[in-house]
């Protein structure tokens, strides 16, 4: 596994632009922080990615994936938004969110075979945007859970995953680790289905 030392404020162009190869030309998987915990991924289109992680999370089958994007625009490719919806997400986001939405046709089923739904988040976390805009597509993510402990020191990453991850971004400890309030907004009106780290005031 190479480790990236990230600047949380203003990370290493040259470094991001490493690890995106990595994910996109090498079928790479990469471990990076989000404002929760931090995050295992690999690219939305990039089966060898997906079914790496999918190994890796054997014992837990029931795991969901959630879309990591950059921006509105990446969002709108995979979960239909409707006007109002947008606007919600647009007060919140970036945040320690997961909303999740009714999908397109645009996610793979190697990710989610049956499901109609996709999870999206925004991470306030330079780096891991910049990440995605290199990539210009998604991360297809999934939370890191360490003997059932919330996942937000780097080194106790490392001593666990470092044969099995190809790149990971570290900017060191996450302050205050905690799940991502997840919403759901498939139907007319949001649901709170989870109150994590971001307030909600719905």
């Amino acid at each position: 596994m190479v480790v990236y030392d990230i600047h949380p404020i203003n990370p290493q162009r040259r470094a991001l632009e490493a690890a995106a190869h990595t994910l996109s030309h090498e079928g790479g998987i990469a471990v990076y922080p989000t404002d929760s915990l931090y995050g295992l991924g690999a690219c939305v289109t990039n089966p060898k990615g997906i079914d790496k992680i999918a190994r890796l999370l054997e014992k837990d089958k029931n795991r969901p994936f959630s879309f990591i994007c950059s921006d509105f625009s990446q969002i709108s490719r995979y979960a239909k938004l409707s006007n109002a919806y947008y606007r919600l997400l647009k007060r919140y986001l970036p945040g320690p969110y997961t909303f999740i939405l009714n999908a397109t046709n645009l996610v793979p089923k190697k990710i989610m075979p049956k499901r109609k739904t996709v999870g999206v988040r925004m991470p306030n976390i330079t780096a891991t945007l910049e990440l995605v805009k290199l990539l210009g597509e998604p991360l297809a993510n999934t939370s890191i859970n360490i003997s059932g402990e919330l996942a937000n020191d780097p080194d106790e990453i490392k001593t666990v995953i470092q044969h099995e991850v190809d790149v990971m971004l570290d900017i060191g400890p996450l302050e205050e680790p905690e799940p991502s309030t997840v919403v759901d907004l498939t139907g007319d009106d949001p649901v709170l289905l989870r109150l994590g780290k971001g307030e909600w005031d719905e």
